[in-house]
């Protein structure tokens, strides 16, 4: 073991938990034992603890959940008594979330990245936290990654990079965590080959950042017929989408396991990839419902619909079945893992990826691109949808001289959205969110009522 990951988990994380009363690995411990147990059992247990606080302490709930017995009972029952929460909703009444016997030194604030253009600001405890830590170690541990493990993360918000830009957090980074952080945007054929020989130097056990980083960092050292010499555990994918075509160029540049990680920072790590395939839903740590984009009644397994999650550790401002906006489904099956774990099914995207088609019935966003991605010439692109009846195709040309066939791009778009009068508009970059995600279809209307699903 290298001597600095070595301090890392025998002298500076001891020392945490000594000092500061850090249970992270206490919790990851409890967890990588409950993963083979009766998880349900325990998230049953989990859920009435939290609906029981809520009906005593939370005023936003005081009126809206049925008597402690019934609670008891049947606490899932009495959790859909409950109208899912959107995040514009929780915005205006944040204040009637807030638990009363919660000490404000207790609360840690915090906020969303804003990907939605709308951050969610809102409070946390050290508990939470360290229960979302835990989460995250455990998957990370199916693939032999450890806490002192040296990394490089791939990263895209010029928010969070300008922190890390500070001494400070350099340092914090590099000395407390052993990783390296590498700006997307310094990303560039240009400096392609100074990057790749950084890493070969650096020698980190797994890269992590955001899909679509990853994927053009991948795709880059691909067009120059580069690799890395050395071995990786893992490159894991957070905070967007992971398509099978991204995952597929992952593993063949790296030549390594491809981990997928699924959360959100106002609602923890809420399922992990294991090296089977299968995302694991952290069921110890969140109740995670799929709902009726319209209805917002529970679906059936195996269907797609908007997910509505429970986080099971918040009980400073409990957020019950919070609608985050992706789109998503659980499946019935079991993992060849052996994990008791449920199971999510693949995240489609968010809940605004959703476009509307011919007679309203709901097409994903996520054809957009496979209709663009093979097109010669395209660098980049994005899809607005403002009505059912019109839309721009944002495009950014791979080279500048680059000739794009758009006949056969209207045609192809024509065959899924027969309904909808499409404007191509080239532009110079496709702009990342806020938080510094991209974004490859975006429904910019309500959805109306009374219309189909496929």
């Amino acid at each position: 073991m290298a001597l600095h990951k070595f301090l890392i988990e025998h002298a500076i994380w001891p020392a945490m938990e000594k000092r500061k009363g850090n249970k992270i690995r206490e919790i990851q411990r409890a967890l990588e034992k409950s993963q083979y147990e009766d998880v349900a059992a325990l998230q049953r247990e989990g859920l009435t603890e939290l609906l029981l606080h809520c009906k005593a302490h939370v005023p936003a709930y005081e009126s809206v959940l049925p008597d402690e017995d019934t609670i008891r009972q049947d606490p899932y029952a009495a959790l859909r008594c409950v109208q899912p929460l959107a995040k514009r909703t929780f915005q205006t009444e944040a204040e009637a979330h807030l638990a009363d016997n919660v000490p404000q030194s207790a609360r840690i604030a915090n906020c969303t990245g804003g990907s939605t253009g709308e951050p969610v600001r809102f409070f946390m405890t050290r508990a939470q936290v360290e229960s979302y830590e835990a989460a995250r170690w455990r998957g990370l541990g199916w693939y032999g990654i450890t806490q002192g493990s040296r990394s490089v993360m791939l990263w895209g918000s010029p928010i969070e990079l300008s922190q890390q830009a500070q001494l400070k957090n350099r340092i914090k980074e590099s000395l407390l965590k052993n990783r390296q952080i590498l700006s997307a945007y310094h990303l560039s054929e240009q400096e392609l080959a100074k990057q790749v020989t950084f890493l070969n130097r650096y020698k980190p056990e797994y890269l992590y950042g955001y899909a679509s980083i990853l994927t053009a960092f991948a795709q880059m050292m691909e067009r120059r017929g580069l690799s890395l010499k050395i071995t990786l555990k893992a490159v894991v994918s957070t905070s967007e989408t992971l398509e099978p075509w991204q995952e597929q160029l992952l593993g063949r540049v790296f030549r390594c396991p491809v981990a997928n990680e699924y959360g959100a920072r106002d609602a923890g790590i809420l399922a992990y990839r294991c090296p089977e395939g299968c995302m694991h839903i952290t069921a110890e740590n969140c109740v995670i419902e799929v709902l009726s984009p319209k209805t917002h009644e529970p679906l059936e397994k195996g269907e797609s619909g908007v997910l509505a999650v429970t986080d099971l550790h918040n009980f400073v401002q409990p957020r019950l079945r919070y609608l985050l906006g992706d789109v998503a489904g659980i499946s019935g099956e079991a993992c060849r893992c052996g994990r008791t774990l449920p199971l999510l099914t693949h995240v489609e995207g968010r809940e605004d990826d959703l476009l509307l088609g011919h007679d309203g019935v709901l097409v994903h966003g996520n054809i957009i691109g496979q209709l663009l991605r093979p097109v010669p010439g395209v660098g980049a692109f994005q899809f607005r949808q403002k009505s059912q009846h019109e839309a721009r195709l944002l495009l950014v040309r791979q080279t500048p001289d680059a000739v794009i066939d758009e006949a056969s791009i209207l045609v192809q778009l024509k065959k899924v959205l027969p309904d909808t009068v499409v404007a191509i508009e080239y532009v110079d970059e496709i702009a990342p969110t806020a938080s510094g995600k991209l974004r490859y279809a975006i429904r910019e209307c309500p959805l109306p009522d009374g219309r189909k699903t496929s």
